[in-house]
């Protein structure tokens, strides 16, 4: 069963012991600090709560699903499944759930607070300073953008970056492109400011679902109902009329003006990629009303060098480029997972025939979602792709550099590329080269390669079977995963 809220979520991660709570903690270097050494440890979720000059109550969470048992919890899978096994149930339930339009209530917990007027204040929140040089305090890492489109009349629901820019504003980063923008623009070209909410805290899956930019027109309040298994509650807000989840913690609402009208200077920010590289005017977000629970919880996902992961620990690109494979007739996957924040996408299959994983790899480099994601390795099935070790032994024992490694020239990549040349930025040519590493064994002579020297799955599971007391002590390991 889904969960109706953050604290709901926080609470059943705290009973299997994925949660850790953090009092007094300060705002400048702690909070951000902390949540960075959790990340690089595959830590625990923190709460932090009781900052000096707010009321106690009004608290912090970061890292809410960053190990695969937090993710599995959320979604309501197995606790012990391995993370492979969680691409698959994630991409199951996307193709047997059908997406669950959102129920409309008339009350709920966001409206137990109200600043309008005068006493709208965005700094009555502890907001932390995520990283040692960001250029300001950002409110939104973990939010929801909420906006109507003016021309069809649906709800697009984005993550766009938010920082702090005085009581009454914060700022928001949307690139050109992305659907917050398109429909920003719309208005604007109607000389008119975009009415806008931004939801800074709700239950993580409707949270995760807002940042997997399903097509233009569908809605992404739809799409976590079909995750849910059951419709998102939302209420109106009062002023815009936009819809919000009825259990969220904290909502802004207000317009977004045209840049040309009003903007502020955004950044730096240290991002996903795992540098500061974006810095500008950028849009602004009028707040003309605040709504918020009694006890608030800001929800933060603040970006950090990309070791191996990212913001949750089942990337949601590996089920959007399972399903671009499954679409495009290649058979035989047996899992797909993605490295340093999605920008290495890894495809493991059962080789059919000669130029099988070519085929893999040409597809995966055509995924619409491919941004900067610049690294696409294809591995047999014997090695589990969400393994980096396995992976890269792979890649160093099966690949032929002078033959089994294609690069595609000037395809599309994003500003946050730190890789860009400051001429190309002048420019606005936003490209950089992909590259296409083939790591599976010779297809022609694969019954002939050398065999690793490694237990059959069958010893293994009976080992780890008798050993359990003592493999326990060894840290996390994942479970069993299929390759049929």
């Amino acid at each position: 069963m889904a969960f109706d809220s953050l604290g709901a979520f926080i609470k059943a991660a705290d009973e299997i012991g994925e949660a850790r709570f953090v009092d007094s903690a300060d705002l400048d270097v702690d909070v951000g600090c902390l949540a960075e050494l959790s990340t690089e440890r595959k830590g625990p979720m923190l709460v932090f709560d009781n900052f000096a000059e707010y009321p106690r109550g009004y608290r912090v969470c970061s890292n809410a699903l960053q190990t695969p048992r937090r993710l599995a919890l959320a979604m309501g899978f197995p606790f012990d499944a391995h993370p492979v096994e969680l691409v698959r149930l994630w991409k199951e339930r996307r193709r047997t759930n059908a997406p669950i339009p959102p129920t409309m209530v008339t009350e709920g917990p966001i409206f137990d607070r109200l600043q309008s007027g005068d006493d709208v204040d965005v700094n009555s929140f502890p907001t932390p300073k995520w990283h040692s040089d960001d250029g300001g305090r950002y409110i939104g890492t973990a939010d929801m953008v909420v906006m109507r489109d003016p021309e069809a009349d649906w709800i697009n629901v984005g993550v766009y970056r938010g920082m702090i820019q005085a009581r009454d504003r914060i700022s928001l980063w949307i690139n050109d492109g992305n659907h917050g923008r398109i429909i920003a623009e719309r208005y604007w070209a109607q000389g008119r400011a975009a009415p806008a909410a931004v939801v800074l805290g709700c239950d993580p899956l409707t949270w995760m679902t807002a940042s997997m930019s399903p097509p233009f027109g569908v809605s992404e309040y739809d799409v976590a109902g079909a995750y849910r298994g059951s419709p998102v509650e939302l209420v109106p807000l009062p002023d815009t009329g936009l819809p919000v989840p009825a259990t969220a913690e904290i909502v802004l609402e207000g317009e977004i003006p045209p840049p040309s009208e009003e903007s502020a200077h955004e950044g730096p920010f240290g991002e996903w990629p795992g540098y500061y590289s974006h810095e500008g005017n950028e849009a602004v977000l009028r707040i003309k009303r605040i709504y918020h629970r009694a006890r608030p919880i800001l929800l933060g996902a603040p970006p950090n060098r990309p070791l191996v992961t990212g913001p949750t620990a089942v990337p949601s690109i590996a089920v959007q480029a399972w399903e671009h494979l499954d679409r495009t007739g290649i058979t035989d996957i047996a899992g797909v997972w993605a490295f340093s924040h999605q920008l290495m996408l890894v495809v493991a299959l059962k080789q059919r025939h000669a130029g099988h994983a070519k085929q893999a790899l040409l597809t995966l480099a055509s995924l619409r979602a491919g941004g900067m994601k610049c690294f696409y390795v294809a591995v047999d099935e014997d090695i589990d792709p969400s393994n980096i070790d396995e992976v890269v032994w792979a890649m160093c024992t099966r690949v032929d550099p002078s033959s089994d490694v294609d690069v595609i020239h000037k395809a599309w990549t994003a500003d946050l590329d730190p890789r860009l040349t400051p001429a190309q930025r002048e420019s606005g040519d936003l490209t950089m080269g992909r590259m296409m590493i083939d790591a599976c064994r010779p297809f022609a002579w694969r019954d002939r390669f050398p065999k690793p020297n490694v237990f059959a799955a069958d010893e293994r599971r009976q080992v780890e079977t008798k050993w359990r007391d003592l493999l326990e002590g060894f840290g996390q390991r994942p479970g069993p995963r299929k390759t049929g």
